[in-house]
């Protein structure tokens, strides 16, 4: 993208993120109009921080002129966003305009907060802060019944949100390894992941 077209703050952006602010309403009416399910306009900077596609104020901001132009509409009580015909115009029309990696990223950032959405309605995790620190606590659930529950020290509270969040993409994997070291049985820990080859 050339210098000139740069009109977006870039604090905490990464070098192939959005600097431009039409983009930035054009992949917030892409995302709308690629989710089944509702998002709100925390969810979509969520997204946007979690692979730093683009700055948070410019992130709102790009919300904010949607809602104003009616091309996206934002519920008063719950604040979901709903994308409305003129957003999806603007989506259908503009999208092959942002990096395809943008496009990557940011539905990949949406399936993983979609799916810790929905793990999390039934395993729990709390976040306290202590003297020094805080502590998290992850609990893996079957059904009404707790199957484990694990609380950890860390020192920062971006800390916590990582390890909150790590667990929520995969409880299913602490769960095994836990159960591997405590019962001394290695074959129901997980398996190691295949290592990406080198281009």
């Amino acid at each position: 993208m050339q210098q000139d077209n740069i009109d977006a703050f870039t604090g905490g952006v990464r070098p192939d993120g959005l600097k431009n602010k039409s983009d930035i309403k054009v992949l917030v009416c892409f995302l709308l109009s690629h989710c089944s399910q509702p998002l709100s306009r925390k969810d979509l900077t969520d997204i946007f921080l979690d692979r730093g596609l683009a700055n948070y104020f410019e992130a709102n901001d790009a919300i904010s002129s949607l809602v104003r132009h009616e091309n996206v509409m934002e519920n008063a009580g719950d604040g979901v966003l709903t994308i409305t015909d003129s957003g999806k115009i603007i989506a259908d029309t503009l999208y092959d305009a942002l990096p395809l990696t943008v496009r990557e990223k940011s539905l990949d950032a949406m399936s993983k907060l979609i799916n810790r959405r929905h793990v999390s309605k039934q395993n729990k995790t709390k976040i306290e802060a202590c003297d020094k620190g805080y502590h998290v606590t992850c609990t893996v659930n079957d059904g009404s019944m707790e199957t484990m529950s694990v609380k950890i020290y860390v020192p920062t509270y971006n800390y916590a949100t990582v390890v909150r969040d790590r667990f929520l993409d995969d409880p299913e994997t602490l769960y095994r390894a836990v159960m591997a070291q405590l019962t001394d049985t290695p074959q129901i820990a997980p398996q190691p992941k295949n290592p990406k080859k080198r281009l």
